[in-house]
């Protein structure tokens, strides 16, 4: 079964692409925008355009074969409501937001990291539905993600933005774990597991779970 992949630019969803067929599900990408600058625009001041834009894409998925969606992009999933493209569409998408429900029962304090604010927002939100005594805080970081776009090596990204003060305040604060609230940061995973001894949480894989449902 071919699985589209949608997400904001072409890394991130070649990303996801990738991700998909390491565990054994054949994929095809199917971006958005070119950068992760036009791709926060369009999120943030023309929804319309990119409703449309993504309704457009899941159709091309469906025509090249695709059976379901796998959303591959936190922001994305927050600017516009998936669901009722996939009520329109006919189709299962799978988004990262899936996964917060079952992590918002499991945590009691996080400390998100996303792309922009209202990826965060939307997180909180779904986060805050399942348990109101979740302690909070989120961090917005739209320039890791330009990094990330880069291909600059994890160690120097690392470095360049001073992410051991991220990870003092995290430990700081006594959080249960840290969220990558973007699909661009599991590509740090290994150096942040590295330098704290806090869980870190990749909510595309629980999401990835989901998918199977559907395979």
């Amino acid at each position: 079964m071919l699985v589209g992949v949608i997400a904001g630019t072409l890394v991130d969803t070649q990303m996801g692409v990738d991700f998909l067929i390491q565990n054994n599900i054949q994929a095809k990408g199917y971006p958005v925008s070119n950068t992760p600058k036009e791709q926060s625009r369009l999120q943030l001041l023309g929804k319309d355009i990119l409703f449309k834009k993504v309704m457009d894409l899941v159709n091309r998925a469906k025509e090249d074969g695709a059976k379901a969606i796998f959303v591959y992009c936190n922001s994305l999933s927050a600017a516009i409501d998936m669901k009722e493209i996939e009520i329109k569409m006919n189709i299962p998408i799978i988004t990262p937001f899936t996964a917060y429900k079952k992590l918002g029962k499991e945590y009691s304090s996080l400390l998100i990291l996303a792309a922009n604010g209202q990826s965060c927002a939307k997180i909180e939100t779904i986060l805050e539905e399942v348990n109101e005594n979740i302690q909070m805080w989120s961090i917005s970081a739209l320039p890791l993600v330009e990094e990330i776009e880069k291909d600059i090596p994890p160690d120097d990204i690392f470095e360049n933005c001073n992410l051991k003060y991220i990870l003092k305040w995290a430990k700081n604060l006594k959080v249960e774990a840290i969220l990558l609230g973007c699909t661009h940061f599991p590509y740090l995973m290994d150096i942040l597991g590295k330098e704290i001894d806090i869980p870190i949480l990749n909510p595309g894989a629980i999401a990835l779970k989901y998918l199977k449902d559907y395979y």
